[in-house]
């Protein structure tokens, strides 16, 4: 009996074992079970947070890793909209920019237009097809585009001179910018300021001034006509009362003088630009080939009129050409 229950106590001994056994595998599997390696940064899971570290303290490393891929996708995100906003802002302010600089550049190049027409419309005319009812075409062409001798000297030898009607706006003329530094005009360079002057008194164009100086003096401001002729303008004696300190020669004087007188004598002629030039070198309406040239017969040859001028002024020295004295067909003056 006593060996009976003996062997009773080691069997439930070994059921128990068997069942403890059994229910430690049924707890690990259920803990296997558990979604502990999905489980996210900030779960909401309702998971004490004793069972949610000891979770995370058993997978150290997987977390860790699934964090460093969660704050880099966040920096990469941060960085790609940051560089999208930096590119989006770049592109607006290069845009801005741009636009500003198209602006501007349209502003420049619609000034520079306007610039140029303004000069194309003071340097781009000339008599081409112009006709006069007195005098005929005008012959310009273009090494002639203010007209021809004959035209500009109508009448001189057939009954005397009967100036074509024509403004100043009309002729070609070198714009002052250009005539400033031409080589032609280099004589006038030093005392440029005193035609500018001139012009903004008198409204005479600069360039027609210079040709004035050119043609009657190489604008040499010392030098004394030989009929008493004065300065840069040549301007006669009777035309120097109010020179400073009675220097008839100053350049200031002497050109703002000659500027007046042809802007009193363009409006007297009622701005026939013509005629008013032609009295600048003693021409008169109805003068004639041997009227001009008389003076030569009385012995006075620097007395006579220069019957190339009005050819050498609006076909030479308005359009800055350097053989200007070379220039017209009478060359009554080259003995002198």
């Amino acid at each position: 009996m006593f060996a009976f229950r003996l062997t009773a106590i080691k069997l439930l001994s070994l059921v128990a074992l068997t069942l403890a056994f059994v229910a430690t595998n049924a707890s690990a599997v259920s803990a296997n079970l558990e979604p502990r390696n999905n489980l996210p940064a900030t779960s909401k899971h309702p998971l004490s947070m004793q069972r949610r570290g000891a979770i995370l303290n058993n997978n150290p490393r997987r977390m860790a890793k699934r964090s460093k891929r969660h704050c880099k996708a966040k920096t990469r995100a941060a960085a790609t909209n940051n560089g999208a906003k930096q590119h989006s802002s770049s592109h607006s302010q290069a845009s801005s920019q741009s636009q500003s600089g198209a602006s501007s550049s349209s502003d420049s190049n619609s000034h520079w237009q306007s610039k140029s027409s303004s000069s194309s419309s003071s340097s781009s005319g000339g008599l081409f097809g112009f006709t006069s009812n007195n005098c005929g075409s005008s012959g310009a062409n273009d090494d002639q585009p203010n007209g021809s001798q004959n035209f500009l000297n109508c009448g001189l030898t057939s009954g005397g001179w009967k100036p074509p009607q024509l403004s100043l706006s009309q002729l070609k003329i070198m714009p002052a910018s250009q005539a400033s530094t031409a080589p032609v005009f280099a004589p006038c360079k030093e005392v440029l300021w005193a035609f500018e002057a001139a012009e903004k008194a008198h409204g005479v164009p600069a360039t027609v001034l210079m040709s004035f100086a050119m043609q009657e003096s190489t604008c040499n401001p010392n030098v004394t006509g030989g009929n008493g002729e004065q300065g840069l303008m040549q301007i006669t004696p009777d035309k120097c009362g109010g020179a400073p300190n009675g220097n008839c020669k100053d350049p200031w004087f002497n050109v703002d003088t000659g500027a007046r007188y042809f802007k009193t004598t363009l409006d007297q002629c009622g701005g026939n630009v013509l005629q008013a030039i032609g009295q600048y070198n003693g021409w008169q309406v109805g003068l004639t080939v041997q009227k001009a040239t008389a003076a030569k017969a009385q012995g006075n040859c620097s007395a006579q009129n220069n019957l190339d001028y009005l050819y050498q002024m609006l076909n030479g020295w308005f359009l800055g050409k350097a053989n200007t004295y070379d220039l017209g067909s009478y060359k009554n003056l080259a003995a002198c």
